[in-house]
Order: structure tokens, then C-alpha cells, then sequence
């Protein structure tokens, strides 16, 4: 038996550990199975089976007319176009039975399998057309994307498309985690456990992916850069997401600024930049800043503005505090700048408690 974990997009619903029987190997696996029968039945693929299935010989000409016109117009970006606007009609509604009804799902890797990550990939599994069912913005599963090293610049929209990985601006809808050892020198491919403790961002594991030769990316996909699917293909350039539990109920809509509970927050690759609001009385004696290499709080007056774990690893030497006049033109903020030991983006900023 192996676990593995269900990622709610709903934040309100708690991740769940599940387990599998990983005897069936990568032929048979339980856990790809499992996601593309789930994803199957909360699509309206069901629904479109039927109708192709059900339809009368003069809807599946107007059907397959449709595809071949679509198809035509693509003609010029794909080689197989000529190909598919020449098939019969039976042949293009077979391929749109493939293609719109079956049971399948995306894989994305987190990591692949390297010598530094002991041959061990981390995939998350999502809905195929979760960008064009709109569904809602997974949260927890796109800060592992983050923590493992991906490229997050940008709001996830309908409009962006990618090839063979999960859509731009991280991953819409529930999600599956899972790992595996895929070792093709010994010939060895089999599931190990991912528990809840491995779907925290802080995790070992991904501060291992984000290094060199680690498995994530940029660096850790072995010295190629970008982000990585089993497929091999993904978008460079995928695309970001809301701040993350750093950001509170009215948090930004990037990785690199957002606002949490009586606090801005900004951040690039060498440091993290808090504010918050003080009355304009305050002085530096009525401030207490305690600076950990993965932990902040911050004490102004008696009273705890933040106190938490960090989103990445801090130079404390490299950190301070100031008081200084509000961006706003009104009023004192309480700058608190935190230096990062390494250069990368965190997947939040802090959590809170």
C-alpha cells in the first residue's frame, strides 16, 4: 500500500490523506486511475458521451462538420491538419469521442526522478480541462508548484493555454498528489508514500527540488531549466496565482505583493518587505522585532502584529526595521525587510500563528 493526498480547491476543506495498492506497478497505477475516473465524473464528459452516442446521423455530420472547419483553420499551425479535415465524417467523430469524452487527467511534475532526489518524482494530477470549465484556483497545490522552483509570473486565465502540463498561473480545480521511485537504470518504477506533512511548502523535498540537479525547477530539473512534465513538455512561462496564506482574506493576485491581516507585503528574489500601519507617535522603543532564519514576529506597543513561520529561509544579519512616513502620504508605517538566504521566490510569505 502507498498514500498519497487530495488537494480540495476549496481552501475551507481540509487536505486528505488516501491510500492506494501500488502491486498493479506503473501499468496499472491506482493513483492515475483514480484521479482520471474522479475528474471523469465531476466533468460533463459523461454528458457528451451520450450525445455523441445518441445522436442522429444529421447531428453527427453538423458535429463533424464543425471539427473539420475548425481544423482547417489551424491548418497553417499544424502538420496534421491537411490529414484530419480529410478524414470522413465517422472518423472525426471518433476522434472527438477520444479527445472530449474519455476519462483522462493532467500530469504535472513537481520533480523528476534525479540522483541528488533519490530517483523519487512528485506529480500532481488535475483536471485536463480545468481552464475550460473555469474552475476555481487550487491554492495549496500551486505553492508546491512554487516551492519546488516553477516559474510563476503571472493570473491564471481561460485564454492561456499550455502544452503537456498543467495550465499557465499553476493548477484550477482539486488535485492529487502522488510520488514514485522511477529509477530506469535498475528498471525500477514503483509508489512510495506522500502524506500531508510532504504537501507543506517547507517540506525537505522541495527546498532539495529547487537545488541543482534536484529534480524541480529552474536549476533542479538537472541543468535545463523551466518547468518539467512527465511529458517533457510545460509552459516557461506559467502564470500566477493568488499571495497564498501570507496574504490573508484580501491578498494580491501574485507571488511578489499582496496585503494580510493589518500588513502589506512585497517580495523579489533577495528580499521580503513588510508594512504596517502605526500611529504616528511610535517610536523604535516601542518596537520589538524577533528575526529567525525561518520564523518573524513582530511587537509594536505590547500588542502582536505577526508572529509566524516564514515562507523560506532569512539572513538574519541581512534583516532590519524602520519607521518611516506611509507611502500613502499619511501617516507612519513600520518597514520590516527581511534578507534571503537564497535567491528565489517564496511560495508565501508568512502563516500566520
Amino acid at each position: 500500500m502507498f498514500k498519497y493526498v487530495f488537494i480540495p480547491a476549496d481552501d475551507s476543506r481540509p487536505l486528505e490523506v488516501r491510500e492506494g495498492d501500488k502491486s498493479g506497478g506503473l501499468s496499472d497505477d491506482v493513483l492515475s486511475k483514480e484521479a482520471k475516473a474522479y475528474f471523469y465524473a465531476s466533468s460533463d464528459k459523461g454528458a457528451r458521451a451520450a450525445a455523441l452516442e445518441n445522436a442522429t446521423p444529421e447531428q453527427r455530420k453538423v458535429l463533424a462538420d464543425q471539427l473539420r472547419n475548425e481544423v482547417r483553420a489551424a491548418s497553417s499551425a499544424s502538420p496534421y491538419a491537411s490529414q484530419m479535415a480529410a478524414m470522413d465524417d465517422d472518423a472525426l467523430i471518433g476522434i472527438m469521442r477520444t479527445t472530449h469524452t474519455s476519462a483522462t487527467c493532467e500530469i504535472t511534475a513537481l520533480t523528476v526522478p534525479t540522483p541528488l532526489n533519490q530517483q523519487r518524482a512528485v506529480s500532481i494530477y488535475s483536471a485536463d480541462d480545468a481552464r475550460t470549465q473555469n474552475l476555481p484556483y487550487n491554492r495549496r497545490a500551486t505553492e508546491l508548484l512554487v516551492a519546488c522552483g516553477h516559474n510563476i509570473t503571472g493570473v491564471p486565465t481561460p485564454s492561456t493555454t499550455s502544452i503537456g502540463a498543467a495550465p499557465p498561473g499553476g493548477i484550477c480545480g482539486d488535485a492529487f498528489v502522488g510520488r514514485c521511485v522511477d529509477d530506469e537504470i535498475k528498471d525500477v518504477w514503483e509508489r512510495v508514500d506522500f502524506t500531508i506533512e510532504d504537501a507543506n511548502p517547507r517540506s525537505e523535498w522541495c527546498d532539495v527540488a529547487r537545488r541543482q540537479g534536484g529534480g524541480g525547477s529552474p536549476g533542479g530539473a538537472g541543468g535545463g531549466g523551466g518547468l518539467r512534465s512527465l511529458s517533457g513538455l510545460m509552459n516557461q512561462n506559467a502564470a500566477a496565482i493568488t499571495a497564498g496564506p501570507g496574504a490573508g482574506a484580501d491578498g494580491g493576485n501574485s507571488f511578489r505583493e499582496g496585503k494580510g491581516d493589518g500588513y502589506a507585503w512585497s517580495q523579489n528574489d533577495e528580499e521580503v518587505e513588510l508594512r504596517f500601519p502605526v500611529s504616528a507617535g511610535t517610536k523604535a522603543k516601542y518596537v520589538k522585532v524577533n528575526f529567525g532564519t525561518s520564523k518573524l514576529k513582530v511587537v509594536v506597543a505590547g500588542q502582536t502584529l505577526l508572529s509566524g513561520a516564514l515562507g523560506g529561509t532569512v539572513d538574519v544579519d541581512d534583516s532590519t526595521y524602520t519607521i518611516e512616513d506611509a507611502n500613502s502620504g499619511t501617516g507612519k508605517e513600520l518597514c520590516v525587510t527581511l534578507g534571503k538566504k537564497e535567491g528565489n521566490t517564496w511560495p508565501f510569505v508568512i502563516q500566520d500563528g
